[in-house]
């Protein structure tokens, strides 16, 4: 039975995922916890990561080394950077790059030294949801509410779909422990915008719920 580890950043999400979870176990492990249960014929661990790089990183390792996750799923949200999103899109990481990493020549802008400058969700899992838009997802520690971010970021990635900061550190970890990776994010806000902090407030009202619906979707095409 194909065993998928799955990443949510905050308490609103593992909320509504935990109702959906039959034969439901708990288990604390480094001051979280991880809850395992079946949905279907899957096996699922889902775990709240916690804000930031380190939080997601460590969350990852613990996913595949101590639970045994085949696949490393995180469905999540993002701040828009591309002026064709609105709030409530979904987007799928299929490259995945840090926007506050510099480590020096020759080393790409966001590249961590002997690290590949670009990760990617994997292939094969991103062919199965080809219903959402796919691209560049920005990741790094701090939260962009700032026009002037927004537009730095994008001098470096003009392509970038969102920013997030969690799926870079996924996608590392899962590329060290050579394990798939899929990332999903659901734009909360557009950073820079007049009512960026009403914006990201009121997402928060429907939103865990559709993100449900969507993750159900998913997790019957993996």
């Amino acid at each position: 039975m194909k065993h998928i580890g799955l990443m949510f950043a905050m308490d609103a999400e593992m909320k509504f995922f935990a109702s959906i979870l039959e034969n439901l176990q708990q288990q604390t492990l480094h001051q979280r916890t991880f809850y395992t249960g079946v949905v279907g014929n899957k096996i699922i661990t889902a775990v709240i990561s916690g804000m930031g790089k380190v939080n997601a990183a460590l969350c990852t390792a613990d996913l595949i080394a101590v639970f045994k996750a085949d696949i490393i799923l995180n469905i999540g949200i993002s701040g828009g950077l591309d002026t064709s999103l609105e709030i409530g899109d979904f987007v799928v990481g299929k490259d995945i790059v840090y926007h506050d990493v510099w480590c020096g020549n020759p080393n790409q802008y966001g590249q961590i030294q002997n690290m590949p400058a670009i990760y990617h969700s994997a292939s094969e899992l991103v062919d199965k949801v080809t219903q959402y838009r796919q691209g560049l997802l920005c990741c790094g520690d701090y939260f962009v509410e700032k026009a002037e971010m927004l537009q730095d970021i994008k001098a470096h990635f003009p392509a970038a779909l969102a920013v997030d900061m969690e799926s870079g550190a996924i996608a590392q970890t899962c590329y060290l422990y050579d394990v798939p990776l899929l990332t999903v994010r659901q734009i909360s806000d557009v950073p820079g915008s007049e009512n960026h902090a009403e914006q990201y407030a009121s997402f928060w009202q429907n939103a865990p719920k559709h993100s449900m619906q969507v993750l159900r979707e998913i997790l019957e095409k993996l």
